[in-house]
């Protein structure tokens, strides 16, 4: 539908069939549709400058359906701002997307409203199925006017429209919006979280540009110091704190009430300066705030830089003891969040670690809500290397946020910072373990492999070896000769070098023989000597037959080099006992030896126990800091 302005005659489009509401682009009148006829309202006062990426006219793709941005809502509440961006899509369907926080929704009008709760019911955490097969956790409720508004909307966007507004999300990345009015009454929206680049924008604001001119257009002053300053994120920012006297203002008031007031002057100045700017991840952040926290007794403070890009909202640099993390909020209800203790998000498991109260000790810069000196949450930590989840929550609102451990160097180079980066000071709760969880695992994994393919090399070798017997003698000896000893004949050993395996027999019943005996090289006149022995005995007993010892011995003789050979033999026995006695003695050459297969087995366990060894030590210098206890062996971590 196309019509003049009432009050300009400037051509009006509704380009909605369900639209109602229009601002006149040309002369700011607020306009009602009454079927075919406009009926000015009033003046609609020019809504302030901001640093949105869209436009009226911006146009992009949502699950294959272009769309056009078409109106405006700008919304105030306690803690900030957000747009809501009325969207047409070409085949007819309206919708809204939310730009708040840095996040991206796009959603739609559920007009069922049978599931709603009433207002009552309603508290933070508890969830609600509000359409069918799904069920939503309130995240927060709060109360929120309408600052102004342009294009045309589908109901009536007066200055001061006032409502409560119920955020909630699932576990599954979609959200849900419940706003209870006077004026409109009960109205539900449902939709997901998407990221800036998932919406093939075009016709966007050239930012480039306009946010120079945006930020020097005005500057302002410290009602408490009168030191100048001017917003880098103006329509975000709820509060800045001034950085010549530290008080923290309301920049969603006009005349910057003060929020607070330091008792002291700034005495601390951040590593890396406000307006400084950074790639990581490939995208540029540029620094816009800063505070120290710490916990209530102020024992283990930690800096937090809030870092800004306007096409991909905020984020958070955390440090604490030289150790840093990208933290990014989030809206997905993590699994098991409600009972406190594990929880789920992501395929993966995170381990509660720590909780207790966060309290702002010191801030400077600006910030997306209105933070103030002595600020305190709730808050826990959960963990699941090199990532953290964090829960801050008090009685209106639940945030979650998941930080990733990132490497001090790599904060260095992006924001080229030239002072040393403060020192490493133990072990962080999310630092990426030199030996996580699955390694030691894969580690033994390669053992139990390699030990196993080792076995069945021993036993393929042993079971083919083709050992062969190169002297074998009978010998007869008695303890009443004064000269025992026994040369051998000359046999010869294979060329090379190898093992010789030793077998010494003797039907010994209740005695013992020894033979000590020199293996003698007749090309050298070098001898090897070893010595070997049996020993049987028998008999009965109440306990009726035993027997204890064997009539055969065996050894190996390892690195024996071919060439001809005989042996020196000096046996011996029981003395007391006399007679012949008989022995063998036979030599085989190229016998598969196991002592090779044992050493090796001791020398491939050596690793999986130093890794097992540094792996635990390493966990247990973390969880030294934790208020829980240590998790079991591979408990946490993927869940595959």
């Amino acid at each position: 539908m196309k019509a003049n302005c009432p009050s300009c005659g400037f051509e009006v489009a509704f380009k909605s069939s369900v639209s109602v509401f229009s601002v006149c682009g040309h002369c700011k009148s607020m306009i009602v549709r009454r079927d075919m006829d406009l009926e000015s309202l009033g003046k609609m006062a020019q809504l302030p400058d901001d640093v949105s990426p869209f436009k009226i006219g911006s146009r992009g793709k949502y699950k294959n359906t272009v769309f056009e941005i078409i109106g405006r809502l700008k919304i105030a509440w306690s803690e900030g701002f957000w747009n809501e961006w009325y969207l047409f899509f070409e085949d007819g369907r309206y919708g809204w997307l939310a730009e708040a926080m840095g996040f991206f929704m796009v959603s739609f009008e559920v007009k069922d409203t049978g599931n709603v709760p009433k207002f009552d019911d309603l508290r933070v955490g508890k969830g609600h199925d509000l359409v069918p097969m799904k069920t939503f956790f309130v995240d927060d409720i709060k109360e929120t006017v309408c600052e102004g508004s342009e294009g045309e909307l589908p109901f009536k966007g007066f200055v001061g429209r006032q409502t409560i507004s119920v955020d909630l999300s699932d576990h599954s990345g979609e959200f849900a919006c419940i706003e209870y009015s006077e004026q409109d009454g009960v109205r539900l929206y449902v939709g997901t979280y998407v990221a800036f680049d998932e919406l093939d924008f075009s016709e966007l604001r050239d930012l480039s540009t306009d946010i120079k001119k945006i930020r020097s257009a005005k500057v302002f002053k410290c009602p408490s110091c009168g030191g100048p300053f001017s917003l880098r994120t103006p329509g975000l920012t709820a509060s800045v704190a001034c950085r010549y006297c530290g008080s923290t203002l309301d920049a969603t008031d006009k005349t910057f009430a003060i929020l607070s007031k330091a008792k002291e002057k700034m005495k601390i100045t951040p590593l890396i300066p406000l307006g400084a700017k950074g790639k990581l991840n490939g995208v540029e952040w540029e620094i816009t705030g800063f505070m120290r926290r710490s916990d209530e007794a102020a024992l283990y403070p930690w800096d937090e830089y809030l870092l800004f890009n306007p096409y991909y909202g905020f984020r958070w640099l955390t440090t604490y003891n030289g150790h840093w993390n990208l933290v990014e909020m989030m809206r997905i209800h993590p699994w098991g969040a409600s009972a406190g203790t594990d929880i789920k998000y992501g395929g993966k498991t995170y381990k509660k670690f720590t909780g207790g109260k966060a309290r702002v000790n010191y801030v400077i810069g600006e910030f997306y809500w209105r933070v103030k000196l002595g600020d305190t949450v709730d808050m826990g930590d959960y963990i699941c290397p090199p990532e953290i989840l964090s829960k801050e929550s008090d009685k209106s609102e639940e945030v979650w946020s998941l930080g990733r451990y990132i490497e001090a160097d790599e904060i260095k180079k992006a924001f080229g910072i030239e002072d040393n980066m403060p020192k490493m000071i133990g072990v962080a709760p999310n630092q990426p373990s030199p030996y996580p969880p699955p390694v030691p695992k894969r580690v033994w994994l390669s053992f139990a492999a390699l030990a196993a393919l080792l076995t069945l090399l021993q036993f393929y070798f042993a079971s083919t070896s083709p050992a062969r017997e190169v002297y074998r003698g009978n010998f007869i000896f008695d303890n009443k000769l004064q000269t025992k000893t026994i040369v051998t004949p000359s046999f010869d050993i294979p060329e090379g070098s190898g093992n010789l395996l030793v077998k010494l027999h003797s039907p010994v019943q209740n005695d013992w023989l020894e033979a000590s005996v020199d293996l003698v090289d007749e090309r050298t006149n070098k001898s090897l000597g070893f010595g070997q022995g049996v020993e049987y005995y028998s008999g009965s007993d109440s306990d009726g037959s035993w027997s204890e010892g064997d009539q055969n011995n065996e050894l190996i003789l390892s690195a024996v080099p071919g060439g001809r050979y005989h042996l020196i033999i000096e046996p011996a026995s029981d003395i007391l006992r006399k007679g012949e006695k008989s022995f063998t003695l036979s030599l085989r050459r190229g016998v598969a030896t196991w002592s090779n297969y044992f050493g090796a087995l001791m020398l491939m366990i050596v690793y999986p126990f130093y890794v097992w060894i540094r792996s635990s030590s390493f966990e247990s210098r973390r969880w030294a800091e934790s208020d829980m206890q240590p998790p079991t062996a591979g408990s946490g971590g993927d869940d595959e």
